[in-house]
């Protein structure tokens, strides 16, 4: 009885002996297969974008660097290109707005630079093809918000003379203004003292232009299995915490862009340049449900710039009421330029659409169609 006992307690031990050594071998193997999945991820991921043709700026986090030519940027024949000033722009500027042209600036984020696209068919320069009286100067930037567009501009678009600025942005240009840093990249934050904008975090730290390849192999980073059983225990109760206070900044983050407004009106009134607020539209727009705070953001701004006399586009309501056939091919697919996040930004189409659009609505101003001496239909 007692050596059928002692059998019995063997074959037990044996078999929870070889069932952790399996467990074991099979947990090895997951997280041998995690880590060679995650380095071919990253030998396969391109460099963060702007990485390629800019450079760090104390006051702005990154900046274009001048006379910067990638010949196949975005794709075989896909061109970035900046100008001495570090805008997208194949041509240098004057000071002096050159008669009897009409000098444009565009303001905004990569939308507005055109990721994805050559330098030909960004929506602000078609702007130009249009009418070739304008002279289209585009100051967009990948990876910048509302504040980081109102600084640029603030620095640099001011030193120009223009008639017109065109002051673009997506929902999420909202949204980047609570945040010190994109992928990782530092940026400056803008406060509210005593009714009055002010610039803290600069100089900017440069934490990830000394390592960019944490930064551009972030998301493969966060894929580990074992970064995400920590995340469970450490990162998760603050992630709930942060996106719970989302909406108790809101009315912060609203009072900050409506100063940016403000001093932009400012700005451009010193410069003798008429602004314009231009939202523009992503494919997440087109059918509900909208991302973030969309809908809220649309009625502020609408808002802010009736009380301040700006003149304001809201390109979403037309967007909307497009055929979804055609939707699809005003955005890059998945796949379709060879370059990570290219996807979602405007395609050609895309481009000429959002171009196409501004300049009827810009048309409708009284404002502005008076500074065109020849304005076309």
């Amino acid at each position: 009885m007692e050596n059928s006992i002692r059998k019995i307690q063997k074959s037990i031990l044996f078999l929870v002996f070889n069932f952790l050594i399996v467990a074991i071998i099979l947990l090895f193997l997951e997280g041998s297969a995690s880590f060679i999945l995650f380095f071919q991820t990253a030998a396969l991921t391109s460099p963060v974008a702007e990485r390629s043709h800019t450079q760090y700026d104390e006051q702005l986090g990154w900046v274009n660097r001048p006379n910067v030519y990638i010949e196949d940027m975005y794709g075989p024949g896909l061109y970035l290109k900046t100008n001495a000033q570090g805008f997208r722009n194949d041509e240098d500027f004057e000071v002096a707005v050159p008669e009897p042209k009409v000098r444009l600036i565009c303001s905004g984020d990569s939308f507005t630079l055109g990721y994805g696209v050559d330098n030909r068919h960004t929506w602000c320069q078609l702007l130009g093809e249009l009418n070739p009286q304008l002279q289209t100067v585009n100051m967009g930037q990948g990876g910048y918000g509302i504040d980081q567009a109102y600084l640029w501009y603030k620095r640099d678009g001011t030193r120009l003379e223009h008639d017109l600025h065109l002051f673009a942005f997506i929902t999420t240009d909202f949204e980047r203004i609570k945040q010190d840093n994109f992928l990782g990249y530092g940026k400056p934050l803008l406060k509210v003292e005593n009714g009055n904008l002010v610039v803290e975090n600069v100089p900017v730290p440069r934490r990830a232009f000394y390592v960019p390849w944490l930064t551009q192999n972030s998301e493969a980073i966060r894929g580990l299995r074992s970064i995400q059983l920590v995340s469970q225990f450490f990162w998760q109760p603050a992630q709930a915490g942060a996106n719970a206070d989302y909406y108790k900044y809101d009315l912060a983050l609203e009072n900050i862009a409506v100063k940016v407004l403000q001093d932009l009106q400012q700005l451009n009134t010193a410069q003798d340049s008429l602004l314009v607020l231009v939202y523009l539209p992503t494919l997440a727009d087109y059918t509900p449900p909208y991302p973030g705070n969309t809908e809220k953001w649309r009625q502020h701004i609408y808002r802010a710039a009736q009380e301040t006399g700006i003149l304001y586009i809201d390109l979403i309501g037309d967007f909307r009421s497009l055929p979804a056939t055609q939707v699809q091919s005003l955005f890059i697919r998945e796949g379709e330029v060879d370059f990570p996040g290219a996807a979602g930004h405007y395609s050609v189409e895309g481009n000429e659409y959002i171009a196409q659009q501004l300049y009827q609505k810009l048309l409708s101003f009284s404002e502005v169609s008076s500074r065109l001496a020849n304005p076309l239909p």
